[in-house]
Formats: structure tokens, C-alpha cells, sequence
């Protein structure tokens, strides 16, 4: 049995209701990659003799981060859309490119398979700098079914790297190609026919994504594509209401979508609809202020009716180019008013429940001992600040457990 004993430590996490669980004089015993105890030293009576104590130099231990939304695999960059919106001038006198999503789908299809893993290696590291222990990869920019294969491959290739556990989202519904720039609704078919059943036979999706929003698709529209990842038993998330108000929250949720994400234009029955559904809503606070957004997801409506709120980076080469997690969770403290509980929540616990991951994002018995230590006093210090973090990792990697 692999075993390890951590002490000279404090110990934070959140618990079910929602409260902070703060511990400054803590132990934590790891059996076989899991939590076996972690608490106040003085409750653990029968501390593993034979065991050395490891001293973590009052570090402050959490879960490992979550980081449930990204579309982490792409090639090339969207300046010329950043330039097209900011500084039109210098758009045209370095001849930069715009093109949205299509760009980035044109940019990676094109990227060789190398070039897409060692960018999404690069990007995964500096998540991993900075306590990220598991993340969603999303598909989205290959629009094809080779594509749409491609990526969901290298991501599930990724999973371990750098000991992060990665979950993979189909979404082939991310934008209509150019091939079916007048027929979104055969789009649909191809997807829902061909794609998907391939994919999903093939083992490459754990979940189903789709952009339901006015710069995406119709409710009309998308419901196939729903229907078709209920019947291939695959759970089910949305992008909603970004960029306009179309019911996009309303029918994910009837759907049971397992989180609903972006939010800004989220109607009071979505947030109903969510609250009875278990649906995690998801907030991305760096693309509402990439894009300069005049609204903020109803984060006093969803405290209010007791939705579960996770924060993610929405990492992406046109509307959220970060990878830091912690700047995300800061910023929906400040752009959104979350509370310092509520985004430590959505970056652990909550994050994970977005993910359907039972098995971490606290310090519970029995989770996994996806671990990291900090150098912070106090774990509201982790997303009431800027400043650089990078934690000791604990847990898998260190000092040989599992």
C-alpha cells in the first residue's frame, strides 16, 4: 500500500452546502491516491507510526484545480479579429486576418498533428504551474468528422500529461462550416447521422456540447443534435444566451444538461429550469471582458434560486486567450460579485460537478488526492488577487505516490 503523511499544513476546501472549510494546524493521510483523512491534526488519534511526516512549511493545501471549459486544442491566433474591433488601422497596415471561428478551424485543420500536440502540451503546462489538476478539452475546430477525430484524439492522448486528467466534449456544433454556410440544419444531420455515432463508438467523447445563441444555433435547429447525444447516452452541456437571449438555457436544461455556460443573457425560467435540473452554470468572466460585454450573467439570480456556479478560463485563440484558471476566478469576483466562497467553489468542487467528477475537487475521505500546496495564508488570497500562484503539486507525482 502506497502511503503518505502530511503535516505543518492548512487545509482548505468546500464543502456540500457551499461553506468554506478552513483548517490552519492539518494533517493529511494519502492511501493509494486517496484522501484517507485530511482534518485537524488533533482529530487523527491513530497517526500512522511507521509513516515519516512530510512538512509542507505551513503551506496551504486545497483540491487541485478544475478548469471545466476550454477549447484548449488550436492553431493560430484571431489578432485580426482583436485588431478589427480595437484598432482597424493597424489591421490594415499589417495586412492581419480576420474570420472568427472559421479562422481557427481553417488554422488547425490545416496545423500538423505535431504542431497542434506541442502547442496544447505548452498550453497544459502552464496549467499545470498553476494547480490545475483537471480539465475539459473541448472539440469544435474541425468541423468534419476527421476533423472533429483528430482532436478529440489528442486530447485523450494529453490526459496524464503533466499528471492532468483530461474529460473531452464533442462540439461539432460549435459553428456551421462553410460548406454549409445556407443549411445549418443539414449541418445538423451530417452531425447527428454520421459524426457523432463514429465518435461515440470510437470512445473519443465523454460529453456533448453545442452553442445555442444567436451568433450560433437556433433552438429549432439544435434539438436533433440533442436528441442524438440522449440516445447515444452521452451527457450533455451548452454553450447559452452569450451573445443574445434565444432560450438556449431553457432548452439545455429541459434537455438535463449537466452545466449551461457563458449565461449573460440567461433568462429567469433558464435559471429555474437549472435549479430543478441540477445544472451547474458555468461562468467565463474573461470573455465577457475580452468582448467587452454591457451585461453579466445574473449572478444574483442564480445565488438566489441555489444554482451551482463553476468558473472556468474558457481558454481560445479569439474570445479568452488565458490559460489562468486563478485570473478567471478573479475576475468573477470582480466583474461578476461573486463571493471569494463561491469562485474558490468553482474552481474545486464545483468545477468538477460541471465535469460530473464526484471523485475530487474536496478534501473529503475517499477523493483523490489530486492535491496542491501554496504559499498563501488564506485560500481567498487564491482568487482575490493577481498575483503569479504556482503551488507545490501533491498527490500522484509526489514523492512517488501511486
Amino acid at each position: 500500500m502506497e502511503e503518505l503523511l502530511f503535516g505543518n499544513c492548512s487545509l482548505a476546501d468546500v464543502d456540500a452546502s457551499g461553506s468554506l472549510r478552513f483548517v490552519q494546524d492539518g494533517l493529511i493521510h494519502i492511501q493509494n491516491g486517496r484522501i484517507a483523512f485530511a482534518g485537524p491534526r488533533g482529530e487523527r488519534g491513530d497517526l500512522p507510526r511507521r509513516l515519516e511526516l512530510l512538512d509542507l512549511g505551513s503551506r496551504l493545501v486545497t483540491p487541485g484545480l478544475v478548469d471545466c471549459h476550454t477549447h484548449l486544442i488550436y492553431a493560430g491566433d484571431r489578432l485580426g479579429d482583436f485588431l478589427a474591433e480595437r484598432d482597424p488601422l493597424a489591421l490594415d497596415q499589417h495586412r492581419f486576418q480576420s474570420g472568427g471561428i472559421l479562422a481557427t478551424v481553417a488554422a488547425t485543420n490545416s496545423a500538423p498533428r505535431e504542431s497542434l500536440v506541442t502547442l496544447a502540451r505548452r498550453r497544459l503546462d502552464q496549467m499545470a504551474d498553476h494547480g490545475v489538476t483537471s480539465v475539459e478539452i473541448k472539440s469544435g475546430y474541425g468541423l468534419s468528422l476527421e476533423g472533429e477525430r483528430r482532436l478529440l484524439a489528442i486530447a485523450r492522448e494529453l490526459s496524464g500529461y503533466r499528471d492532468i486528467e483530461v474529460v473531452t466534449s464533442f462540439l461539432g456544433a460549435h459553428t456551421v462550416p462553410a460548406a454549409f454556410a445556407d443549411a445549418p440544419s443539414d449541418y445538423i444531420a451530417f452531425l447527428v447521422e454520421e459524426v457523432m455515432p463514429i465518435l461515440a463508438g470510437e470512445g473519443l467523447i465523454d460529453m456533448v456540447d453545442c452553442f445555442i445563441d444567436p451568433e450560433g444555433f437556433s433552438p429549432a435547429v439544435i434539438v436533433p443534435y440533442l436528441m442524438r447525444a440522449k440516445e447515444l447516452g452521452l451527457p450533455l452541456r451548452a454553450h447559452v444566451d452569450q451573445f443574445g437571449a434565444v432560450g438556449g438555457g431553457e432548452l439545455a436544461t429541459r434537455f438535463g444538461a449537466r452545466s449551461i455556460d457563458h449565461l449573460e443573457h440567461l433568462s429567469q425560467a433558464a435559471i429555474v429550469a437549472a435549479r430543478s435540473a441540477g445544472t451547474v452554470a458555468v461562468l467565463l468572466p474573461f470573455a465577457s471582458l475580452h468582448k467587452r460585454f454591457p451585461t453579466n450573467p445574473p449572478v444574483t439570480e442564480l445565488r438566489a434560486q441555489g444554482v451551482v456556479m463553476a468558473v472556468a478560463t474558457d481558454l481560445n485563440p479569439g474570445t479568452s486567450p488565458t490559460s489562468s484558471l486563478l485570473l478567471a476566478a478573479y475576475l468573477a469576483v470582480t466583474l461578476y460579485g461573486l463571493r471569494p466562497v463561491e469562485a474558490f467553489a468553482g474552481v474545486t468542487r464545483h468545477g468538477a460537478q460541471a465535469l460530473g467528477l464526484s471523485d475530487r475537487g474536496s478534501l473529503e475521505h475517499g477523493s483523490r488526492a489530486d492535491l496542491v500546496a501554496w504559499e498563501v495564508a488564506h485560500p481567498y488570497e487564491l482568487v482575490t488577487s493577481v498575483f503569479d500562484q504556482r503551488p507545490q503539486r501533491l498527490g500522484p507525482s509526489c514523492c512517488g505516490a501511486r
